[in-house]
């Protein structure tokens, strides 16, 4: 699953998905996005086209008493709770998973940007959430599940309603990602700032008792 990622350096936000009109909509450095927040999304409007727009981390499907941040992938074209929710691109540059209680950091190696795979509800506050997969090698020694992540020539394809989300919904190449220990601030959502991704000080070595 996903539970909080971040979305820092504008300037390569914007550059990396250049097809965008960022003028309504500049991305802001965050370092602990979470759910119930504002996320920026890109996403297909009908007879409008590609555009950005805010929406609510935590898809609210009709008739249910709570939000669904993360979407099974396998569940998509099955579950009824998820039908007619719209695909979405999710902008990031990292995302947090836990291990035995240790926040860990992932990332890609190159620290570019990248899209989650999301969808999304309109509404008057549109919500949205991160589909999940299967994890990859690197992932696999933190989670079961790791979010969806578009590989760059894939995400206009992943906007297009008529393509086969099967085909574009498989673990990123495990070579890709880096992931490294942090220190536990980022467990508190009002926590903010780039000390979230500095990586976590080693545990003190034990000092051998002199005889």
């Amino acid at each position: 699953m996903c539970g909080r990622f971040n979305l820092r350096n504008p300037k390569d936000i914007v550059e990396r998905f250049g097809f965008m009109d960022w003028s309504d909509k500049r991305p802001e450095p965050r370092f602990n996005i979470a759910p119930s927040q504002e996320i920026l999304t890109i996403v297909q409007l009908p007879l409008e086209g590609t555009a950005v727009q805010t929406a609510i981390w935590g898809l609210k499907p009709s008739g249910m008493s709570r939000s669904l941040i993360n979407v099974r992938a396998e569940s998509l074209g099955t579950s009824a709770v998820v039908r007619g929710a719209r695909r979405c691109l999710i902008p990031a540059t990292g995302f947090y998973e836990w291990r035995n209680r240790q926040p860990m950091h992932i990332h890609r190696k190159d620290d570019q940007p990248f899209a989650f795979a999301g969808l999304w509800l309109p509404g008057h506050v549109a919500t949205a959430a991160i589909l999940t997969v299967k994890p990859n090698e690197v992932m696999a020694t933190i989670h079961n599940r790791m979010p969806a992540i578009l590989r760059q020539d894939d995400e206009e394809r992943w906007l297009d309603p008529n393509s086969d989300p099967r085909t574009l919904l498989e673990p990123i190449e495990a070579d890709e990602l880096g992931a490294y220990p942090v220190k536990p601030l980022v467990n508190s959502w009002a926590n903010e700032g780039s000390e979230l991704i500095a990586p976590a000080e080693p545990a003190p070595q034990q000092l051998e008792l002199l005889q």
